[in-house]
């Protein structure tokens, strides 16, 4: 059964991160609501139980855990956004919060989704987020992407080696 939108304002004042974390598993407006609140909370203390939620079987709470942590920004979301790229629902916010977080572990696996992913939207989130961290790594593959038969992934692959060159 979903919460109210005030059940989740209550518990975000009250810093209630276990009740926001059982608030994601509620029904779709309860998630959304949630999620906000947790993301904006970036309180430390829900990282591991929203990590175990990237193994969620339903893939919008997935979805929702891998926004929360890039908001969050511990690196010990790292590993496990990295796993969720491969999760078919998740994998461009995965990309996205590993940008944000910006830990060079994440750099490998984000050229790998760049150069390999069916999917234009993981392939710019992955550009975008090579783009955040920075590392130098990525310049090739980025110029390789300039290439992409997408035109949104030759567009953020330029985006992202312009602001690399004025690094």
């Amino acid at each position: 059964m979903a919460l109210s939108k005030d059940d989740i304002e209550r518990m975000e004042r009250e810093g209630d991160v276990k009740g926001l974390i059982d608030a994601l598993k509620k029904g779709r407006s309860s998630r959304i609501d949630a999620s906000i609140a947790l993301s904006k909370m970036k309180d430390v203390k829900a990282v591991d139980p929203v990590i175990q939620l990237l193994n969620d079987e339903d893939p919008e709470v997935r979805f929702s855990a891998a926004i929360i942590l890039g908001e969050i920004g511990d690196k010990k979301a790292v590993e496990p956004l990295i796993q969720a790229l491969e999760d078919t629902k998740a994998r461009a916010i995965a990309a996205q919060a590993l940008g944000k977080i910006g830990d060079v572990k994440a750099v490998e696996p984000l050229i790998l989704a760049l150069k390999i992913d069916a999917s234009n939207l993981v392939r710019g989130a992955a550009a975008r987020a090579l783009g955040e961290i920075g590392d130098m790594r990525a310049v090739e593959p980025l110029t390789q992407a300039l290439s992409d038969p997408d035109r949104y992934a030759r567009l953020v692959a330029h985006e992202v080696l312009e602001k690399l060159k004025k690094q």
